[in-house]
């Protein structure tokens, strides 16, 4: 397979996100076909974007889709409260220690749980995701002036 490089920086809202899963659903097509599950590829794109658009403090993220031969990597970069920063690394920090059945086992528990954070998540998103990629979850975070943190989170998935 080619090498393919989507990118997007820019405000992020429902219209966008709705522009970019098309985008990334055709791209995805186009260079990976049906070697692989496509959609579910298209859904760790898709909750990242969903993460950036919820915790987001200044409304603009950077988003990048890169295909490399058997290997895809999704990165969104965005800002966001100190708190949220805080949870995303830690969120990620616990999927991360968990195997394929510790996060089967706690996605079924968050789905029958019916709580919800402060601003709508139940937590299920990077559960998802590390079941959907079968790999680490990989973040950052940083202070900027002013308070807010820069905030990454990297996916790889081996598409063989």
């Amino acid at each position: 397979m080619e090498k393919s490089l989507t990118q997007y920086q820019g405000a992020l809202s429902s219209e966008v996100r709705i522009q970019l899963t098309d985008l990334i659903q055709a791209v995805a097509l186009a260079n990976i076909g049906k070697r692989t599950n496509v959609k579910k590829l298209c859904a760790i794109a898709i909750e990242l974007l969903d993460n950036a658009q919820r915790y987001c403090s200044n409304g603009n993220i950077r988003f990048e889709w890169q295909l490399q031969g058997d290997l895809l990597v999704v990165r969104i970069e965005n800002q966001a409260a100190e708190r949220d920063a805080q949870r995303m690394l830690e969120s990620i920090q616990a999927v991360n220690r968990m195997g394929p059945e510790e996060l089967v086992e706690a996605f079924r528990s968050q789905l029958t749980n019916g709580k919800f954070g402060e601003k709508g998540g139940a937590g299920l998103g990077f559960l998802d995701i590390a079941r959907k990629s079968k790999g680490p979850i990989s973040a950052d975070i940083a202070p900027l002036p002013g308070g807010d943190y820069w905030c990454r989170s990297e996916v790889s998935t081996n598409l063989a």
